[in-house]
């Protein structure tokens, strides 16, 4: 597939193996995403970024990746859309568990959360803040719509391999007139 030449920590929650990725591939940058240098050191996680994201692509990969910030307070994640594939990547924002994989009682709670294939729902965790955060969730929105992603790969649960879109339109609403 290439060569490996970034190494990303899209939220604060998964970063904690960019140190081992680190020395098996040396010449990667480890990119931080907001707080996440804060959280390895209180959790005494051997890690080294040396770059930040920001809000806009960085010059090393903008030509084939954009990117946003998805609100959510605590739990704010980098999104990432692959141009030529159409593709949206998502770490945390949906959740798409199948339930049949789910041990009780933890299919009881995502059934009840709405998190579950085939339809699948913002994290619970970014709901009350997206509320809180109008301006900057209807940004992102926007952005995300303007994509018009054809598939969406997930972290957590099955991904949605066709139809990404409308699917992002049943999630988060349609787009902004």
């Amino acid at each position: 597939m290439g060569t490996i030449r970034h190494l990303v920590s899209p939220n604060q929650f998964h970063y904690a193996h960019i140190g081992e990725w680190s020395k098996a591939f040396p010449d990667a940058i480890p990119w931080a995403s907001p707080r996440v240098r804060q959280r390895a050191r209180a959790r005494h996680i051997d890690v080294t970024f040396a770059r930040d994201l920001d809000f806009n692509s960085p010059e090393e990969w903008r030509q084939e990746i954009d990117q946003t910030l998805f609100p959510g307070g605590y739990f704010k994640e980098f999104i990432f859309f692959h141009q030529k594939s159409k593709t949206l990547v998502l770490t945390d924002t949906i959740i798409n568990i199948e339930l049949d994989k789910m041990p009780e009682p933890w299919r009881t709670a995502t059934k009840l959360s709405g998190m579950y294939h085939p339809r699948g729902q913002i994290f619970f965790g970014m709901r009350l803040p997206l509320l809180l955060q109008q301006r900057k969730a209807k940004a992102a929105f926007a952005k995300i719509h303007s994509w018009r992603p054809e598939r969406i790969v997930l972290s957590h649960g099955r991904c949605f391999e066709a139809h990404g879109n409308e699917v992002i339109r049943r999630i988060f609403g349609g787009p902004a007139p």
